[in-house]
């Protein structure tokens, strides 16, 4: 598998900002630097719209930006099941070793979608990763309503 070099950067000045401002300190950074993104990204997305379009559109976008091979997301009660497959980031582990859902490049991406959420339905959103499957290279995710 061939890794992206600007991946490569990313996952640096991921473990770079670990390594001055410790876990908390990263992952709090990280996570508004990919809260902050979602505008930047997708400067005009609706709004006010059903969770289930949401997620469609959120995941069709996050799949297509190429660092994930599929992003599949359901709304589920309150909260939104989240798979996501074939993150690049899992396999730059001579980068930052962090356990996968432990690295601060995972916080940026956990803001992201929080905050993309929140544009398209109007809902907060809190992400967290509930379990990495490394056979079948996949996070699974939930995003609970807060």
């Amino acid at each position: 598998m061939s890794v992206d070099p600007r991946n490569v950067i990313l996952a640096r000045i991921s473990t770079g900002l670990s390594e001055m401002l410790g876990q908390m300190g990263a992952h709090a950074t990280m996570r508004d630097m990919g809260s902050h993104s979602s505008s930047e990204l997708w400067p005009d997305w609706p709004q006010q719209l059903p969770p289930a379009e949401a997620c469609s559109l959120l995941a069709d976008a996050l799949s297509n930006i190429g660092t994930f091979d599929k992003v599949n997301m359901e709304p589920e009660g309150d909260s939104v099941k989240i798979r996501i497959k074939g993150c690049e980031f899992n396999h730059l582990g001579q980068v930052e070793s962090s356990p996968v859902g432990q690295r601060s490049i995972c916080f940026f991406g956990f803001g992201l979608i929080e905050k993309s959420l929140e544009r398209l339905t109007g809902n907060q959103y809190r992400v967290e990763l509930l379990h990495h499957d490394t056979a079948e290279d996949t996070c699974h995710e939930i995003a609970r309503f807060r």
